[in-house]
């Protein structure tokens, strides 16, 4: 009986064990990794592209008035652009990463947003480090966009600069296929 009881909390512990599983995304979704290219990537890091179908993006503030991207079902295409460079062996905040969201309205076959009107497409920068005072979701209003859709996928070029604070990225020109 009391090896019942020794056992009883080896059998809990097993339950309570984290799943590990793949995940799978949704058929709605396309990701391709980017290492190294000379189109907007920097060299020392890594750059992905993912492309949320039937989507739309919308900008949200927290209790203390932070931005944050929530990405929702929609009618719109997003996409997210992340650059990411790995922090040194040993160290919990090293990384580094900047992420661009941005909406590709339906039907659109070529569009082209300036400064002020890449609202339009919620265009927003994050900027996610161990720096006080910089990490964060900023929107850009000082750039330009133009996308093209095709019937091999969607080219978009982006330049901007964001006032805020400092950037790694400020250009980024990519050919994805859908």
């Amino acid at each position: 009986m009391k090896v019942f009881y020794f056992i009883i909390p080896l059998f809990l512990f097993q339950a309570c064990k984290t799943q590990t599983s793949n995940i799978t995304s949704s058929e709605n979704t396309t990701m391709q990794q980017m290492e190294n290219k000379p189109n907007g990537c920097p060299e020392e890091g890594n750059c992905s592209l993912v492309i949320h179908k039937n989507k739309t993006l919308k900008l949200q503030k927290d209790d203390i008035g932070a931005l944050y991207p929530q990405i929702l079902d929609g009618v719109n295409t997003v996409v997210e652009y992340t650059y990411l460079k790995e922090g040194p062996e040993g160290t919990a905040d090293g990384n580094y990463s900047e992420t661009i969201y941005f909406e590709v309205p339906a039907g659109t076959e070529n569009l082209s947003k300036e400064n002020a009107a890449l609202s339009d497409v919620n265009l927003l920068y994050g900027k996610q480090c161990f720096c006080r005072g910089e990490a964060g979701y900023y929107p850009v209003t000082n750039g330009k966009l133009l996308i093209e859709k095709s019937g091999q996928g969607i080219i978009f070029d982006l330049t901007f600069k964001i006032e805020k604070t400092s950037q790694v990225l400020n250009h980024i020109s990519e050919m994805v296929k859908l």
